[in-house]
C-alpha cells in the first residue's frame, strides 16, 4: 500500500534518494525543508518513494519490488519526472506514456577561481553594474525573473540569508540573475541563471559575468556549485565557466498515466 509520508520525517528519506544521480541537490533541499509531498510504501522502512514538488516528480528506491508498480499509479501527468536509473525508466515506460526531456549534468570538480577571474575581467556596457543580491534587490526584482527564484524560498529574506546570488542591473532594474536556485544545504547548491528576454539584453555576456561572480564567491567560501542544464545555451555557458564532463540524460514528461485507466 502506498501512503503519504509525514513531512516531519521527510529528512529520513534522504538516504533512499541518495542513489539518484540527477537533481539530488534539489531533492535533498526539498526533503530537509519538509517541502512538497512524498508518497512511500512504509513510514518506518520505506523501499520506494515519489517526491512531488512544484513542476518536479522524483522517484527513488527498489524497482524490483511490487510496490514499485503501485507507486507509478500516483505519477502526475505533465510534470518533469526523474528516474534514478534505466531499470526504473524501462518499467515505467510500460505503464506510462513518457516524452523525453533532455538535460545535461556537469561536474564541478575542475572549476578554477583563476579561470573565473579571467571571465570577470570583461567590462560591462555603460549603464550596467554587477551587484551581490541583497534584501532591497530581491524586493525590487524584475517580475520576469522573480518566478524563477522566489517560489523556491520561503521569503525574500530567505533568498539572501539561505542562498547566494549576483545580478546585473541596468541602473536600478535587475536584468540578469545568477543564484542558488534553492536554500543551500551541506555547502552545495544548484545554480539557476535567468536573463530578461528583451533583445537588447541578449548576447552581452550578462549571464557569464553574473554566473562567474556567483561561482567565484561560492568557491572562496568552500561551497560547491552544481550545474544541470535543460537547453544548449545553458550547457555552453556551463562549459565556458569551467564545468566539465557533461552527462546527457533524459527527464520525462508523463503525458498519460495508463495505470489509472486500468480496470
Amino acid at each position: 500500500m502506498i501512503i503519504e509520508f509525514p513531512p516531519i520525517k521527510n529528512d529520513i528519506l534522504i538516504p533512499l534518494f541518495k542513489s539518484n544521480q540527477f537533481l539530488y541537490i534539489l531533492t535533498k533541499t526539498v526533503l530537509n525543508d519538509r517541502l512538497g509531498k512524498v508518497l512511500a510504501d512504509y513510514i518506518d522502512d520505506p523501499k520506494v518513494a515519489l517526491l512531488s514538488y512544484k513542476v518536479f516528480e522524483i522517484i527513488a528506491g527498489d524497482h524490483e519490488i511490487e510496490a514499485a508498480i503501485e507507486l507509478l499509479k500516483y505519477v502526475t501527468e505533465n510534470r518533469l519526472l526523474i528516474f534514478p536509473n534505466e531499470e526504473w525508466t524501462k518499467i515505467a515506460s510500460e505503464k506510462l506514456d513518457l516524452t523525453p526531456y533532455p538535460r545535461i549534468k556537469f561536474s564541478s570538480e575542475k572549476l578554477s577561481i583563476k579561470h573565473i577571474e579571467m571571465l570577470l575581467e570583461r567590462d560591462l556596457p555603460d549603464g550596467f553594474s554587477l551587484q551581490k543580491i541583497d534584501i532591497e534587490t530581491v524586493y525590487n526584482f524584475n517580475p520576469k525573473l522573480s518566478p524563477a527564484f522566489l517560489p523556491f524560498f520561503e521569503s525574500p529574506e530567505a533568498m539572501v540569508n539561505r542562498g547566494l546570488g549576483f545580478c546585473i542591473k541596468e541602473e536600478e532594474k535587475v536584468i540578469c540573475v545568477a543564484a542558488a536556485g534553492m536554500p543551500i544545504y551541506d555547502d552545495e547548491f544548484e545554480v539557476q541563471v535567468f536573463t530578461d528576454d528583451e533583445p537588447k539584453y541578449r548576447r552581452k555576456g550578462f549571464a557569464t559575468i553574473a554566473s562567474a561572480a556567483l561561482i567565484k564567491e561560492s568557491l572562496e567560501k568552500g561551497i560547491t556549485p552544481h550545474w544541470d542544464a535543460d537547453n544548449e545555451i545553458s550547457a555552453r555557458l556551463a562549459l565556458k565557466l569551467g564545468f566539465t564532463d557533461p552527462i546527457h540524460y533524459n527527464a520525462y514528461i508523463c503525458t498519460r498515466n495508463l495505470i489509472k485507466e486500468e480496470k
